[in-house]
């Protein structure tokens, strides 16, 4: 009878076990997170200026006032709850040695002069830490409040496939014979493409420095050898804390200020 018993306890426990982590799609992305307690960081959304093409946006509080700089259509736009709300053609933009930006523009109540000047400010309201701090003098008042660059921003937006990993360059591998791909839409949040063989597709958050993969879901393709291990090693990647750099056709995400993916802009 006892050992009836035990057999039918064993049956059991047996049947209590987890599925296979192989079949969910979105574990690869999201357990490393939870498992760490690293706590999902909040950007600010600036989807809405990358869609109008805006190069510099600043903001300030008390009053509300906002300011965006739009090279591509050659305008200043500046808005304030008391009631200014200016939008002119956009004056030449000077750059002194400290990277500091002015433009002063002539408006019908006289000027408008705005002033970029690098350095950390935090939004009073948000709490979000922003590159510059900003100051707009117009009609005889001064507004002052933070300010972010979208240019690099705006470089993310594009389709990047895998080059280096960790130091390691890769090769196309998976059963389309392909490399790992992004293809990033700040502009929707989104980012879609492969893992070299499982399509993946989840959400994407960033700022001037930081960028933020995840939760991402992939296919359910059982990876084997070498398209396995490039698979895990990828998502992994992926679900740090990443910094990120634009250049010459390259995004180069870091973690620690280490390199751990080099990715090349598709043509």
């Amino acid at each position: 009878m006892r050992i009836l018993l035990l057999s039918v306890l064993l049956s059991t426990a047996a049947c209590q076990r987890t599925t296979n982590p192989t079949m969910s799609s979105t574990k690869p992305a999201t357990q490393a997170r939870q498992s760490s307690g690293q706590a999902e960081r909040q950007f600010p959304d600036w989807s809405r200026y990358l869609r109008a093409g805006d190069e510099l946006i600043a903001m300030g509080n008390e009053p509300f006032w906002s300011l965006a700089v739009n090279a591509g259509k050659g305008t200043l736009r500046f808005k304030s709850m008391d009631g200014d709300s200016i939008n002119a053609p956009l004056p030449q933009r000077n750059v002194d040695s400290d990277g500091v930006i002015t433009f002063d523009a002539e408006v019908a109540s006289g000027r408008l002069k705005v002033l970029f000047a690098p350095d950390s400010c935090v939004d009073t309201m948000s709490g979000q830490r922003m590159d510059y701090r900003v100051q707009v003098n117009v009609k005889g008042k001064t507004y002052t409040g933070c300010g972010v660059s979208l240019r690099q921003m705006a470089l993310l937006n594009d389709i990047w496939v895998l080059t280096t990993l960790q130091g390691r360059s890769v090769k196309p591998s998976g059963p389309r014979n392909e490399l790992p791909r992004l293809e990033i839409s700040l502009t929707e949040g989104r980012v879609s493409g492969t893992t070299g063989c499982n399509r993946l597709n989840g959400r994407v958050q960033a700022d001037s420095r930081q960028v933020q993969f995840g939760p991402l879901a992939t296919t359910r393709m059982a990876c084997m050898g070498e398209a396995g291990q490039l698979e895990g090693d990828f998502l992994n990647a992926l679900n740090q804390p990443l910094t990120y750099r634009v250049a010459e056709g390259k995004l180069t995400l870091l973690h620690n200020n280490l390199p751990v993916l080099v990715l090349k802009k598709v043509d």
